[in-house]
């Protein structure tokens, strides 16, 4: 935070002029529910927004500016902030507060700002594996090149972009107290922006290490004597993803599960994408590989992943995206488990973990894709607690977006089987379906330009009670 005050102070320096000034407004809105749960589709990749459970009243306030310094310099910050009131709680959210200066190609980030992770579509997809911005975004320091740069030696037919980053986890978790995210993500571009066909392709890394553990561990399996190791060397085995086996770890040191394999919760995806780009219209292929604990490196779970198509009309008028993806997450490796003989890898049991119990979560939200559900939002098993019980799922889902007049709809629907896990399978897939229609356009309100928004959605299926639910929004500026 230190290094982001200098920045700030130092662009000030330089005299900065505002430019795309973010005018600050209010949110005011409400929304209800037939059941417990709100609908799939009204809650998913809301970065936290919109409760889980119970109907709710909520009102925020946003306001943020962006200033550029000369050709290769500028600044911004932003800032959201909401209450969400139900029958039980009261939920103050710091959606977004950060900091930004850009250097050339480079920007860096301080606070919390939204972000996803991953080759896709980034309005319309169902969630990256990864990071789909269904969690509240995460206080991070992130390093980062937004937009392909393509070095002029090359003639610009390669580009790449990717971020480097450090992040802090909460500690109202029930599993481990102080905390990090390590993240990093590498992707390339070949194809000039002009060209017909580009193809992409890329990985992301992201890591959960350090920490003091808030349950009992009298063998130290999951961390010596309570407390996970953070020095330096133990960052760089981190990053790198070294084999403690191969560099002598000890158990004495670390603790038995790190000391035998890495150090930290080692996951993320290997992306491809192909895209065609005509002059009224492009298409975009991609796919997601799912990593975790192996099985993707000997090719056991394969068949595992996110696979989309994206097809966009250049208009302004009439239906103007659909993207159709598949999405699987039963293979996991298969059944066989790692620690068998003459078996490789098994029994991933994604975005789970021994040592960090709650999961690959951040303030009771799944970071990633919103189709693997936790056990406290669903009724698949009679707990309510936060980890991943809906991992092996597989989903087949479809969404469109058009414009007509001054009115916006964007319309999503999945149907989802949940498998169980492995050693607890059920009979028969348990099928969920789900649909949420959105409205928006802009209304004059008092003399102000304001912005109405308009949600419908429901489920229906064996995860959870049938459910149907609406919310309404109103943005007003505040000048």
């Amino acid at each position: 935070m230190r290094l982001c005050a200098f920045i700030f102070v130092l662009l000030l320096a330089f005299g900065a002029q505002a430019q795309e000034k973010k005018e600050p407004s209010i949110e005011l809105g409400m929304g209800l529910t037939s059941g417990t749960y709100t609908p799939f589709w009204l809650r998913a990749n809301q970065y936290g927004a919109v409760p889980t459970k119970e109907s709710y009243a909520t009102a925020g306030v946003s306001f943020g500016d962006f200033f550029k310094v000369n050709k290769r310099t500028s600044w911004g910050y932003g800032v959201k902030a909401l209450v969400n009131l139900t029958e039980t709680k009261a939920d103050v959210l710091l959606q977004e507060a950060y900091l930004k200066g850009k250097f050339g190609i480079f920007e860096l980030q301080a606070g919390r700002k939204k972000q996803i992770q991953g080759l896709g579509d980034s309005t319309l997809s169902s969630g990256s594996y990864i990071w789909s911005g269904n969690a509240l975004p995460m206080p991070m320091i992130n390093l980062v090149v937004n937009d392909y740069w393509a070095p002029k030696f090359i003639n610009g037919v390669v580009g790449f972009k990717g971020n480097y980053a450090h992040g802090w986890f909460e500690n109202q978790r029930s599993d481990v107290a102080d905390f990090y995210l390590h993240q990093k993500s590498f992707y390339g571009r070949l194809g000039k922006p002009n060209w017909l066909f580009k193809f992409y392709g890329g990985f992301n890394h992201q890591v959960q290490w350090g920490g003091t553990l808030k349950y009992a561990d009298p063998y130290n399996i999951a961390a010596r004597n309570g407390k996970i190791v953070t020095g330096l060397k133990e960052y760089i085995y981190m990053i790198t993803g070294q084999s403690m086996n191969v560099v002598g770890g000890d158990t004495a040191t670390y603790g038995v599960n790190d000391g035998w394999n890495r150090l930290g919760n080692h996951l993320g995806s290997v992306d491809i994408g192909m895209e065609i780009d005509w002059k009224k219209a492009k298409v975009f292929f991609y796919r997601q590989s799912i990593y975790e604990d192996g099985s993707l490196y000997y090719g056991n779970n394969i068949t595992d992943g996110l696979h989309g198509i994206a097809f966009t009309r250049k208009a302004d008028q009439g239906i103007l995206k659909l993207v159709v993806e598949y999405f699987n997450a039963t293979s996991q490796g298969g059944s066989g488990g790692a620690g068998n003989i003459g078996i490789l890898r098994g029994q991933d049991n994604y975005q789970n973990n021994s040592v960090y119990r709650d999961g690959w979560t951040y303030m009771g939200h799944g970071i990633g894709t919103p189709l693997m559900t936790l056990d406290s939002e669903t009724d698949l098993s009679p707990g309510n607690a936060v980890y991943f019980d809906n991992s092996r799922v597989e989903t087949f889902y479809v969404a469109a977006s058009g414009k007509w007049g001054e009115n916006e709809i964007l319309i999503r629907g999945s149907l989802s089987n949940a498998i169980g896990s492995y050693g607890n399978e059920y009979t028969n897939a348990l099928k969920q379906v789900s649909v949420g229609v959105q409205w928006q356009r802009p209304v004059q309100l008092m003399g102000y330009d304001a912005h109405l928004k308009a949600s419908l959605g429901a489920d229906k299926g064996l995860w959870k009670p049938d459910v149907i639910g609406g919310n309404v929004s109103l943005v007003l500026p505040l000048n």
